[in-house]
């Protein structure tokens, strides 16, 4: 498990509790579980999609947690949480296989506290920048997105953590590949923006011939 990070200013008051690191044998477990929660959640949209494979995520159930009054979570906070979520999918997951790069946008979801890690020693396990281009038709689904937020003393929302699964398939140069991934991202709000301050991710790649895994994570704070 990596170790915990430093976390942001804005969040170093409220009440965090721990959790361990996805453990990448069980995520067909945890995906089935999650493609059955939220229905009937938050229908709210992402406001655009910029994936080929026309993948969009929505929200689904939504949890607060509180160490005061009840924070509510509005409307506005979860198209944030749920736009910067769709961003990490498209410009880190899919446009590798679609178009053999991250994009450079993907950095700009982090704080500058995790940012660091994400961009590097992470990079390889939060992004398909090793698995390249695929050829087309991808296809990917996803599970709806659960939110679980945190409030400090006063019942000011600090933080939310946005769960959710992915499955992509497609054929690379050894033949048909699928890829499975959890990712939880842990959102915090810093300069008027909500930011990614702690993340747990784990992925699993099965080809023709082999099958790896991969987990990561950074942050001392998760909601879940």
């Amino acid at each position: 498990m990596p170790s915990p990070r430093k976390r942001s200013n804005n969040v170093r008051t409220a009440a965090i509790v721990g959790g361990s690191i996805v453990v990448v044998a069980v995520i067909a477990l945890v995906l089935a579980n999650l493609a059955f929660s939220g229905s009937g959640g938050d229908k709210t949209k992402p406001k655009h999609v910029a994936n080929s494979a026309g993948l969009t995520l929505k929200i689904g159930s939504v949890g607060v947690q509180s160490a005061g009054p009840q924070p509510r979570v509005s409307s506005s906070v979860k198209q944030a949480v749920l736009d910067a979520s769709q961003a990490y999918v498209d410009d880190a997951v899919l446009a590798p296989i679609e178009k053999g790069h991250v994009n450079l946008a993907y950095a700009k979801i982090f704080d500058r506290a995790v940012r660091g890690d994400a961009s590097g020693r992470d990079r390889a396990t939060l992004t398909e920048i090793r698995t390249g281009e695929l050829k087309a038709p991808v296809t990917a689904t996803a599970t709806p997105v659960r939110l679980d937020g945190m409030g400090d003393q006063t019942g000011k929302l600090v933080l939310l953590a946005a769960t959710f699964g992915v499955d992509v398939s497609g054929k690379g140069s050894s033949g048909p590949l699928k890829i499975t991934r959890l990712a939880e991202l842990t959102f915090a709000p810093e300069g008027g923006r909500w930011m990614v301050t702690a993340y747990r991710v784990g992925v699993k790649r099965t080809a023709t011939a082999h099958t790896d895994s991969a987990v990561a994570g950074a942050g001392n704070g998760t909601v879940s």
